[in-house]
């Protein structure tokens, strides 16, 4: 019996960037799915938390719409690959909440990926499991994620963020001072990055770079853009911006100025919200409400239109701000919102 724990994962700035081949910092999480299973003939896995099971047959790997697609889409790009792996008998389980925008579906993937890699002895580097469930996702299960979700997971280091250029997928590890709490706080807004405008954006915005002939928007300048259309234009200027937004939080961790990565978490959100569009009531009220009680910062995290935000605060202050969050949150909305204080994480490994 094998068991693995799998991290999910925030990110701190960087939105709608990767899929531009852009640059992203996301950190793994300690939230996580857990898949404890032993080698099999045959798959079946049952979900604790959702009381389903996924069970077919390796030689039909067939789209059953429902959340085993993520792990049939493993074998199926393992086998492009001329990878053979057996099968898996076993139980998915954890704390780490699906729909929240907090990476489940890539937890999962990354879960699944480092079982059989043990089990089966395939010899993938970490590297190659998160491009492997990249590809999982967008060939298989038909969502256009970009490859921030599943790098952070395999890759997560405890303590730091990982700078990441997206495009060579070079990388680097920066450290979160001591002194910071990170808060992600769940809207209970659930949403499914195939069913959003999460398509519609990233459709415009890779128009735009094929309309000025480049692969990667961190070669644009906002004065490269004047000659796009209008939504074209207003879409990738936000991802312009925000690549240069990355860069900049990366220093300012080094240097250690929470405050100042806070105001450009601020300023992060208020350009999603209002050029990039992917925003909605209850994340602006979060923002809004972080703020003024005194955090750092805080923005949307993940896709948007739902799911969570990413709250910047000091330690000593985090769960005072986030209990004040929620309990004027419900008083507005009708969702069933929760927080987490949280730490960044090591990537997927063996539960110890």
């Amino acid at each position: 019996m094998l068991t693995i724990k799998s991290p999910g994962r925030v990110n701190l700035i960087g939105e709608h960037t990767d899929y531009t081949l852009g640059y992203v910092m996301p950190a793994a999480i300690n939230l996580y799915i857990i898949l404890e299973g032993r080698p099999s003939t045959v798959v079946r896995l049952q979900s604790s938390v959702l009381g389903q099971v996924a069970e077919f047959d390796l030689n039909n790997l067939t789209r059953s719409g429902d959340w085993g697609d993520y792990i049939k889409g493993i074998y199926y790009v393992l086998a492009k690959r001329g990878l053979r792996a057996g099968g898996i008998e076993g139980v998915v389980s954890g704390n780490l909440p699906a729909g929240a925008g907090l990476g489940s579906s890539a937890s999962l993937e990354l879960a699944m990926l480092y079982f059989l890699n043990q089990a089966y002895s395939l010899k993938l580097s970490r590297i190659e499991m998160a491009l492997v469930a990249k590809e999982a996702e967008n060939e298989f299960v038909g969502v256009p994620c970009g490859i921030l979700d599943q790098f952070s997971v395999s890759m997560g280091m405890r303590g730091h963020a990982i700078f990441l250029d997206t495009e060579t997928l070079k990388y680097e590890y920066v450290p979160i001072p001591s002194d910071a709490a990170v808060i992600v706080f769940f809207t209970g807004v659930k949403r499914e990055v195939g069913r959003t405008g999460y398509v519609e954006r990233r459709r415009v915005v890779e128009e735009g770079l094929r309309m000025l002939g480049v692969r990667s928007s961190k070669y644009l300048s906002s004065e490269d853009l004047a000659k796009l259309p209008a939504v074209h234009r207003r879409y990738l200027s936000y991802v312009v911006r925000e690549n240069e937004r990355v860069i900049k939080v990366r220093d300012l961790l080094k240097s250690g100025d929470v405050a100042a990565v806070g105001e450009v978490l601020v300023e992060a959100h208020e350009d999603l919200a209002v050029n990039y569009r992917v925003s909605c009531p209850e994340l602006d009220f979060i923002v809004h409400e972080a703020v003024r009680l005194g955090a750092y910062g805080a923005r949307l995290t993940g896709a948007g239109f739902g799911g969570s935000a990413v709250i910047l605060a000091s330690k000593s202050r985090a769960e005072a701000i986030a209990e004040e969050v929620l309990s004027e949150y419900v008083r507005k909305f009708p969702w069933s919102p929760k927080y987490f204080i949280v730490e960044a994480s090591d990537g997927v490994s063996i539960a110890q």
